[in-house]
């Protein structure tokens, strides 16, 4: 059967309908397309209406960037700060002796913690220190060396009381940390512990 046979086959079959069924299958035909045209317009919109909101979530991207560009500044160069401070491990013990020799501070005891994980790159080493009675200018200078020195240490926790008989000197008890970054050794003998 030859195109010229099936194309006069539908127009008999279509000769056959009475006018109302024409009118139906006109309808259906015309309707079936309006579909078509209504489906593939909401396709086309809904899919330019993604590809808007994804240009806008890049443009407010951008915006906040350009906008947070100073502060991811500061804080990398604060980063590459603390970076270089954390450079060799620091003996907290002969550190904090310097410092109080510095300072006219006497520690009367100090007590190692065992080494914990900080994050997943670094290892925590801490000592609590009980001070010798000092007044509040040796403590405070105490604690500026501690922090102001080459290597990153800080005061984690502070706990000071005043004396009973001698109200301008103070008892200090304080936790004092340093940071060194995880090797693998550090990671065993962590595990084994």
């Amino acid at each position: 059967m030859t195109l010229d046979d099936r194309m006069q086959a539908l127009r008999d079959k279509w000769e056959r309908l009475s006018q109302r069924e024409r009118t139906m299958v006109g309808a259906l035909g015309v309707t079936f397309v309006v579909m078509v045209t209504l489906i593939v317009g909401f396709l086309i919109t809904d899919g330019l209406s993604s590809m808007e909101e994804h240009n806008a979530d890049m443009r407010q991207a951008l915006r906040d960037l350009d906008t947070q560009r100073d502060k991811y500044v500061q804080m990398k160069a604060k980063m590459a700060q603390l970076e270089s401070r954390l450079g060799a491990p620091v003996q907290l013990g002969t550190y904090l002796e310097a410092a109080a020799k510095e300072t006219g501070v006497e520690i009367s005891d100090s007590t190692d913690r065992p080494a914990s994980a900080a994050g997943k790159k670094f290892i925590e080493r801490s000592v609590d220190l009980h001070l010798k009675p000092v007044t509040l200018d040796q403590v405070t200078r105490f604690m500026k060396a501690i922090e102001t020195g080459r290597s990153l240490v800080v005061v984690k926790e502070l706990t000071v009381r005043t004396r009973d008989d001698k109200h301008e000197q103070l008892d200090v008890d304080m936790t004092v940390s340093t940071y060194e970054r995880a090797t693998d050794k550090n990671a065993l003998k962590k595990d084994k512990t």
